[in-house]
């Protein structure tokens, strides 16, 4: 018998005794597809040049449902605390998912170039948002996963 042969039925039928959910995707949820910790540097903030990497905020989006997520910022410099805004909706858009707050845009997530900590370009997800603060300017964060 022919091994290119007995090769290719050896294949089709290893291939055919594979479960149906062995094949099929994996629906990821907008929440899960966000969820996780988003750092930053003086690359992608120069205005923190001044902070060593230990003081750096960092901003977590915690999963709730399938399209909100928590946002917890957390800055460590000048003082220590950590802003939580609930019930974050997720809005995908055409090139990056929106994130919003009652009727209000707060910021923006998507796929774009990003630099690591000691400075190179990767591709990478890069979050921006603003954080409403107690005055009545917004606190900006961009970070990457």
């Amino acid at each position: 018998m022919n091994p290119r042969l007995l090769l290719i039925a050896l294949v089709a039928t290893a291939t055919a005794c594979e479960h149906e959910t062995a094949i099929e995707p994996t629906a990821q949820t907008l929440a899960g597809e966000v969820a996780g910790t988003y750092h930053t540097n003086v690359y992608l903030d120069p205005s923190r040049v001044a902070l060593s990497a230990s003081q750096m905020p960092y901003a977590e989006l915690k999963r709730e449902s399938d399209s909100t997520v928590t946002l917890l910022y957390t800055k460590r410099y000048p003082a220590a605390g950590t802003v939580r805004i609930p019930n974050v909706v997720l809005n995908r858009q055409p090139d990056l998912i929106q994130l919003r707050v009652a009727d209000s845009s707060i910021g923006t997530l998507q796929t774009d170039r990003v630099f690591t900590d000691n400075g190179m370009e990767k591709q990478g997800k890069l979050l921006r948002v603003s954080l409403p603060t107690g005055d009545r300017q917004n606190q900006p964060f961009t970070g990457f996963k």
